[in-house]
């Protein structure tokens, strides 16, 4: 009779242990890579946000395109890894941040997901004839201050953007991260033995003499680099 008193209590005492802390590079960069990466992945993603690298992630967003066929004058190159260092570098380059909570309001990629989240294309229908998906669309790319107006305008451009979207499982994940204040581990990249061997090969290809050398030399230097 008193165990069957005391066992609730027991359950009711028993102390609470906090959920496992969501890591970047286990948890939120597959999602990122599986769900994103499509568009924000190059130097000219919508909004030069890069999701491809934590990097990238920290760098944040700009307004400025990096291709401009009306451009008259040079623009300064932002490239990951070589023309700026750390989030401070980034935002004097004029980028905002989209991790940092803004005015009490939530970070604007948990607003951003959470547009998504609340305005899902129909699935297998025709997406709504305000969205626009063309090649030459006028990315927004909203600050945190614009967003509300943002949303109101283009409640259907949601991250991810003009697709099924994130899974329960996915979006939680994201959310808990942005929470917990989206921490970003930093982790010095360590070529693997098969890279490793990958990029001697391309060495050697690209120092070799010949007239196919010399073209994909070309092509990569203008494609890449450039």
């Amino acid at each position: 009779m008193l165990r069957r008193f005391l066992a609730p209590l027991a359950l009711l005492c028993a102390p609470v242990f906090a959920a496992e802390p969501v890591s970047y590079s286990r948890d939120v960069q597959p999602i990122l890579s599986h769900k994103c990466v499509a568009c924000h992945a190059c130097y000219d993603s919508p909004c030069q946000l890069n999701l491809g690298s934590g990097e990238g992630v920290q760098r944040g967003a700009s307004k400025l395109p990096v291709y401009d066929g009306v451009r008259t004058k040079a623009q300064a190159t932002t490239r990951l890894y070589l023309d700026a260092h750390g989030e401070a570098a980034w935002r004097a380059k004029g980028f905002h941040s989209v991790l940092d909570p803004q005015a009490g309001q939530a970070a604007l990629i948990a607003r951003m997901l959470e547009l998504g989240r609340n305005n899902p294309p129909v699935p297998n229908a025709k997406l709504p004839a305000d969205l626009d998906i063309s090649i030459g669309r006028d990315n927004q790319c909203p600050l945190p201050g614009e967003f509300e107006a943002y949303a109101k305008k283009f409640a259907h451009a949601g991250m991810p953007f003009a697709v099924t979207g994130l899974s329960d499982a996915e979006y939680t994940t994201l959310q808990r991260w942005v929470e917990q204040g989206a921490p970003v581990e930093e982790r010095m990249l360590q070529a693997s033995s098969a890279e490793q061997k990958q990029i001697a090969e391309w060495e050697r290809f690209l120092n070799a003499p010949g007239a196919r050398e010399s073209l994909v030399n070309r092509w990569l230097f203008e494609h890449l680099f450039l």
